[in-house]
């Protein structure tokens, strides 16, 4: 018995199961209605805040480097440029 014939008889078991009988709909919606919505706390807010200028920082850093790339990818395109008549 070869794999793609264990596979085919396992989706076939798989097709026979049904799914267990459990309603949650009732016990969620109690859930979400019964308890109010939590508040941002101080320390999560601090979190949030340091998260943001993280991100404004390294967005910062990731524009005023692409030039910088440019410069150090330049000799290698000139590199292409010189042997290109090779690769045609």
């Amino acid at each position: 018995m070869n794999a793609d014939e264990r596979l085919r008889r396992l989706a076939g078991r798989a097709r026979e199961d049904s799914p267990p009988p459990t309603d949650v709909a009732d016990r969620v919606v109690r859930v979400l209605t019964t308890r109010p919505p939590a508040a941002v706390s101080m320390p999560e807010r601090t979190w949030m805040w340091m998260a943001g200028l993280s991100v404004a920082a390294a967005a910062a850093v990731g524009i005023m480097a692409i030039p910088f790339y440019e410069m150090w990818n330049d000799p290698f395109t000139e590199v292409v440029k010189t042997i290109s008549w090779v690769i045609q």
